[in-house]
């Protein structure tokens, strides 16, 4: 098992089928016995985040070691269930318009393995807003086949950049998106490829982030949202936004830096508000 990918097709397939029998809470209670199994014997989570909360300076418990696996058993199981049935699902957001004033004319979403974060596509549906979705070919089969029995309601406003095609195809894809106005989503807090790992201090030691969409976001010029999607309650998320304002008037690599230090800062803020929401299941700060 992934230290990065946790729960598998077949766990996904027969939460969604009790869903389709039983309805959401027969899934919902189904979850405390397959959180319990990881429980006991996912050591290396254990580890990570014990690590990880060392780092936070939040005491690591048995307690938010079980809530911090069933966080993101609920997330992922929202992932799915959220697309056959995005209608149950409520957002809480003061400033929508804002946000969605803020990306009409195409933006880089700046997302994070944090919360209910596969779950913001539901967000999206029927605003008009087109999001593409940069994601490598392995988390693509995964997606293709926990869906294959989802009939899918939100397929309209969301579409894939499969990064399997190579870097070329990959690029042209994003600058059409991007001229066609439409916004392209990342994850800050993981590197799909080492050339664009960037060192950043984060919790007083250097960890890597993204630094393409701050490169993209510099070349093109397009603002750069850093959303989280916080869990509050069943079938309930908080969307959450912070923009971020490269500064065109310095060299690349300066603004970049600078960049993705308020990223991290904007993430660590988040995190100890919500350090149980993060599901980076594996040595954040190990050096490789």
């Amino acid at each position: 098992m992934s230290a990065k990918q946790r729960v598998g097709g077949p766990v996904v397939k027969t939460l969604y089928r009790l869903y389709k029998l039983f309805g959401y809470h027969s899934v919902y209670y189904s979850l405390y016995l397959v959180v319990l199994y990881y429980f006991l014997f996912a050591k290396n989570v254990r580890i990570a985040l014990k690590d990880y909360y060392k780092h936070l300076g939040v005491a690591f418990s048995n307690k938010n070691f079980f809530k911090h696996l069933f966080n993101y058993a609920i997330a992922t199981s929202d992932r799915f269930i959220s697309k056959a049935h995005p209608e149950h699902y409520d957002f809480i957001n003061q400033n929508r318009e804002l946000l969605l004033s803020e990306i009409q004319n195409g933006a880089i979403l700046l997302s994070n393995h944090f919360g209910g974060w596969a779950v913001a596509s539901n967000y999206f549906n029927a605003s008009n807003v087109k999001v593409n979705v940069v994601m490598n070919e392995a988390m693509i089969q995964n997606a293709k086949e926990f869906e294959s029995m989802i009939s899918k309601k939100n397929e309209a406003c969301v579409q894939i950049i499969d990064l399997s095609k190579g870097n070329i195809a990959t690029s042209i894809a994003i600058g059409n998106a991007l001229l066609n106005n439409e916004s392209v989503a990342f994850m800050g807090d993981r590197a799909l490829n080492e050339k664009y790992e960037h060192s950043v201090n984060f919790f007083n030691e250097p960890a890597n982030f993204n630094k393409n969409p701050f490169l993209i976001a510099y070349k093109t010029q397009k603002p750069i949202m850093v959303i989280f999607v916080v869990y509050k309650k069943i079938r309930t998320y908080e969307m959450v936004f912070e923009k971020i304002e490269l500064d065109y008037t310095l060299r690349e690599n300066e603004a970049i830096n600078k960049g993705v230090e308020q990223y991290v800062h904007i993430l660590s803020d988040m995190l100890k508000q919500h350090p149980d929401q993060w599901f980076n299941f594996y040595k954040f700060w190990e050096k490789k």
